[in-house]
């Protein structure tokens, strides 16, 4: 059996449209308004002269939308919210402990999608010139918790590593500057990624966060909540499934 939520309405809604002089805030509430839910926004970025929405549904669109600013979309009832990771937390993260609520745990540390800095650039139609912005590990400083970030590994193992994103077109700096930053933080956060199997608790959920306990110094610590399933079958009972990422490893 499968369910879906509001996120139908706009999956089901194909369109080609452009918008002018709007945020990607605006945007988020007036495709809200379309399908006649309420919007809960909190995003920061640029206000485009133009965006346009080529033969995309509006969920595609909105979701390319809120990860060119490092933002997150999700429904609740009729509400869409979106905002950046650091909005979405519900309070203390959930412990648990290895062999114990944990019951099964896998985690890879990967410094193959890695960078040591993430250069976006495009063309300023109006001013005839070219734009740049290189965004470095100093954008997910805040979320490293005295960890080491794969960026850092990465540069002391093999020296600087940079990734250029080209088909990303921003048309002004402010541009350059947001898509640089949030695509940087996305391939930060994918350094550290673990799947488990927990004890069921509809508290685990996608965006959720989790604090491991008993994995060894690596490892232990906070993880986010990318992926979630809750499972039940006559052999093994209830259970949850979750993928968790982080950008940082613990120090020895």
């Amino acid at each position: 059996m499968l369910a879906e939520d509001r996120f139908q309405d706009l999956r089901m809604t194909r369109r080609t449209r452009t918008f002018e002089n709007v945020s990607d805030a605006d945007l988020v509430n007036q495709i809200a308004g379309d399908h006649g839910l309420t919007a809960d926004v909190d995003m920061t970025g640029p206000t485009h002269t133009v965006l346009a929405q080529v033969n995309q549904s509006d969920l595609a669109f909105l979701r390319d939308r809120a990860r060119a600013v490092g933002g997150e979309l999700w429904m609740e009832g009729a509400t869409l919210h979106a905002k950046a990771r650091s909005g979405r937390g519900r309070g203390a993260a959930l412990e648990m402990t290895y062999q114990q609520s944990l019951q099964e745990f896998s985690v890879l540390a990967d410094l193959a999608g890695q960078c040591t800095a993430l250069v976006v650039s495009g063309w300023d139609v109006a001013a005839k010139s070219a734009i740049s912005h290189e965004a470095g590990q100093s954008v997910i400083s805040s979320e490293l918790q005295g960890g080491v970030s794969g960026a850092s590994i990465l540069s002391s193992a093999f020296g600087d590593r940079k990734e250029t994103i080209t088909h990303a077109v921003p048309l002004t700096t402010e541009e350059a500057q947001a898509q640089a930053e949030a695509f940087f933080r996305l391939t930060a956060r994918r350094f550290v990624v673990g799947r488990g199997v927990c004890k069921a608790d509809p508290a685990i959920r996608v965006g959720a966060s989790v604090d491991l306990k008993q994995l060894g110094p690596l490892f232990d610590g906070k993880y986010y909540l990318s992926e979630v399933k809750h499972l039940f079958d006559g052999l093994r009972g209830i259970r949850t499934q979750f993928t968790a990422e982080r950008p940082w490893l613990g120090q020895v």
